[in-house]
């Protein structure tokens, strides 16, 4: 049972992270073994790529043998585990904001993975993805599932000099894979997995990757074969083949930032069980032995219908495959020719194939001709969404400074047949560096397809000083589950940072979106006060709303109040409590929920020899849903400690703890919850050093509360006494032995044991040692814990500092 001081200020790293009674890691040369936490990451092919943070076993190995560019010539990954937390996956289209807001909340710390993925908004195919990195490119917090990036998202994108769609024929999305904590038994089996490359030569590698979720919540086999041929980093190919059977946890997305977040539209439509090909090919055409500069890159992908990834939920069989030639003609004279191709077992068809030429005219001005052909067709669709088109387009570019750029562009259909409106449009735009602070960039169009637009106003005074305003139309925008009523007037961001002074930093931003009767507003402040060396207060405020009269009204808001104070030489003390209210009904679906987190510690320092300390954890959730689950915690303790620093022969340590779990006592390795109860527990622990070879202690405690099975039983009293006797022996210079004898008194419960407890423990080096013993007694000596299964043989390792 541990204490929350033991008199002498130490500290401590957990290097044995684990949610179980066992830690192992043995490590070498790059390779390991390891029982604990960890997190499994399956990656290196296209199709199946996942993340996740799991208690069990997991095993790497790298071989000592490269290639000759450093790569472990065998690579091996495995995993196995019984997992406490479900996987969330939730897609986010770029709203022109930083905030985004996760449908769960308590999310596992450290379990998120985050990147930005380009696709193309028609056949979901994904285009480019960019993983970001925590601290530099985001910020989450926890409890509440927010994240704040560190710059703001947009949408859509485009690319080439014919733009198929007004406002950027891509979609761009956030995705945040990451774990959290269910609903009491709502996980129950197994998770496991693992990834094996191998390079059969300096330039062709052979992979396995293989995943098997078992979870009765998601019941899924995965698993692919990858080659890869690489001649240099710009010529290569690709082959893989992937196969899943079951639907796996399927995903949600939101068009709005998280206000209103909507389960994938082809999730649990068919049974995940498919087939998948996917062939990528890019060859630069110098190493080929030709003399112009460029490359020819191609790709061939097929999916079965049931097929499901991450990043793929098929719901019949799709065909795509495209081609791309890139060549620098000269240093004035470049080309590019694309063709790509979409059909699925529905009748959906698209084609889109171009051709571009860019000329330098000047190193003021770049000239820019395109033309493409695009083809559609959709059964279901409607009638101007199907047909075929051909248009062309020229830019020019006027370059007239490093900070100073500005363009004009124009597009015409030259033919067209079925129902395809005409894409007629006219534009321009601008980027201009007003200093080395401010800058600006635009674009401005209109034409058959609706007006559109763009424009964002930067100020960056430094790393902490920044202000952004922005604004972004899109005609060809949707929101999921939300018909346009009205007219789309756009989407609108502000927001910034700033260091007020040498004390205070102060950051916000607000995000308003009017999509015709559909309008909502994200917003979230922040400010951190030094009041003085010693004390720093923080506090944050985050707001959501939405205004619909056809699908709902819906409100958020969320307080995080924050304060530290540091004094290593007297009372150092941390506090931060957290609230999060919603309230609204969306698409039918009561979303209404509550939930308080308060977090506080102290320590005071009474002299050299003796400690004070204090902490108080309390949560009361009350949710219709299952992100959270609903109950009240409070775990408040006060500790003593004198531990003398001139003769250290007895030590005392004394401890207070209320607690108050309507939850459930988290089992060991499990998510079931175990006995609820409300207890004041006194515990007194001194051990006395007779010699250099014996230390005698002892220990007394005693709980008064009640306690209950479940929360389908009442409480009822259950007060318990503990006694304990122990002795140490310093056997030699690396060993030590321990015998301990255990009386647990609870008479309420029916219960009068008596336990012994032995262990011998080996010393390695000066800091560390470890031990093995075996307890023949059910109970433990935290009187808290009311499982009674600690019989057994244990592993204890110690760390002195």
């Amino acid at each position: 049972n541990a204490y929350p001081t033991y008199g002498d200020d130490s500290t401590y790293e957990e290097g044995a992270p684990t949610d179980g009674k066992f830690f192992l890691r043995a490590e070498r040369n790059g390779s390991h073994v390891m029982w604990g936490n960890y997190k499994a990451t399956v990656d290196g092919g296209y199709y199946l790529r996942n993340t996740r943070t799991l208690y069990g076993a997991q095993g790497v190995y790298r071989s000592p043998q490269t290639t000759t560019r450093g790569q472990s010539r065998l690579s091996l990954e495995a995993y196995a585990a019984n997992p406490d937390n479900l996987p969330g996956r939730e897609s986010f289209l770029g709203t022109g904001g930083s905030v985004y807001f996760l449908q769960r909340q308590d999310i596992s710390v450290d379990s998120e993975s985050l990147r930005i993925d380009v696709r193309d908004r028609d056949t979901g195919r994904v285009v480019e993805t960019r993983t970001l990195t925590p601290g530099r490119d985001y910020r989450i917090n926890y409890l509440q599932g927010t994240i704040i990036l560190s710059e703001p998202l947009t949408g859509s994108a485009s690319s080439g000099n014919v733009v198929s769609e007004a406002g950027g024929e891509y979609d761009v999305l956030l995705v945040a894979n990451y774990e959290y904590t269910p609903v009491a038994g709502d996980v129950d089996g197994y998770s496991y997995g693992g990834r094996a490359e191998a390079w059969l030569s300096d330039n062709l590698r052979l992979g396995y990757t293989g995943i098997v979720e078992q979870t009765d919540v998601a019941d899924q086999t995965a698993q692919s074969v990858d080659l890869l041929w690489e001649l240099s980093e710009r010529s290569y190919l690709e082959l893989e083949y992937a196969q899943t059977e079951g639907p796996g946890f399927g995903s949600s997305f939101s068009n709005d930032g998280g206000l209103i977040v909507q389960s994938d539209p082809t999730a649990g439509v068919t049974d995940g069980t498919g087939d998948a090909f996917a062939l990528r090919a890019q060859v630069d055409l110098q190493e080929a032995g030709l003399r112009l500069p460029g490359t020819i890159s191609a790709y061939y992908e097929t999916r079965d219908a049931g097929f499901s990834t991450l990043d793929y939920e098929t719901r019949t069989d799709e065909e795509l495959w495209g081609v791309s030639v890139d060549i620098d003609a000269s240093e004035r004279v470049g080309y590019r020719f694309y063709f790509d191709s979409f059909e699925d077992d529905d009748g959906r068809v698209k084609r889109e194939g171009g051709a571009e030429l860019s000329y330098l005219l000047s190193q003021r001005v770049k000239l820019e001709f395109g033309i493409e052909h695009l083809e559609r067709f959709t059964p279901a669709g409607d009638a101007d969404e199907n047909g075929r088109r051909t248009d062309v387009g020229v830019r020019a570019t006027f370059t007239e400074s490093d900070d100073f750029a500005w363009y004009l562009f124009g597009q015409g259909t030259v033919d067209r047949s079925g129902g395809l409106e005409r894409n007629n449009r006219i534009g321009a735009g601008l980027r201009y560096r007003f200093s080395e602070q401010w800058g600006f960039e635009g674009e401005i169009s209109d034409g058959n397809l609706g007006a559109a637009g763009a424009a964002l106003l930067t100020y960056n005074r430094n790393e902490t000083d920044n202000v952004y305003l922005g604004y972004r139309l899109d005609p060809g925008r949707e929101f999921s589950g939300t018909d346009l009523v009205g007219r789309d007037r756009g989407q609108y961001v502000a927001g910034g940072r700033r260091a007020m002074s040498d004390s205070v930093d102060v950051y916000g931003e607000n995000t308003y979106d009017l999509f015709g009767r559909h309008k909502s507003l994200t917003s979230t402040y922040g400010v951190e006060y030094r009041t003085t060396e010693q004390l720093t207060l923080l506090g944050s405020y985050e707001y959501g709303q939405i205004r619909d009269d056809v699908n709902g009204d819906f409100d958020r808001k969320a307080l995080s109040l924050g304060a530290r104070y540091e004094d290593p030489e007297g009372l150092s003390w941390r506090a931060r409590a957290e609230f999060r209210r919603d309230r609204g009904e969306t698409s039918g679906t009561n979303r209404d929920s509550d939930a308080f987190l308060f977090v506080g510690s102290g320590r005071y320092k009474i002299d050299e020899s003796q400690r004070l300390v204090f902490s108080l954890d309390y949560a009361d959730t009350q949710t219709d849903n299952t992100s959270l689950q609903t109950g009240e915690y409070v775990d408040a303790q006060i500790g003593y400690a004198l531990r003398p620093v001139d003769n250290d022969r007895l030590n005392i340590l004394f401890k207070y703890r209320f607690l108050k779990d309507s939850l459930g006592e988290q089992l060991d390795s499990s998510t079931e919850r175990g006995p609820r109860q409300t207890s004041h527990v006194l515990s007194l622990d001194a051990d006395y050093d007779v010699n250099q070879l014996w230390t005698i202690g002892g220990k007394i405690g005693g709980r008064w509360g009640e306690s209950s099975p479940d929360d389908t039983i009442p409480l009822t009293d259950n007060d318990a006494y503990l006694a304990v006797v122990n002795a140490r022996y310093h056997l030699t210079h690396k060993w030590d032995l321990l015998l301990e004898g255990r009386y647990l008194e609870a008479s309420d419960a029916g219960i009068s044991e008596f336990g012994v407890l032995g262990a011998a423990y080996r010393h390695i080096g000066n800091n560390v040692k470890l031990g093995v013993g075996y307890n023949t007694g059910s109970f433990s000596d935290d009187l808290t814990d009311l499982t009674y299964d600690d019989e057994g043989v244990f592993i204890n390792l110690i760390a002195k500092f």
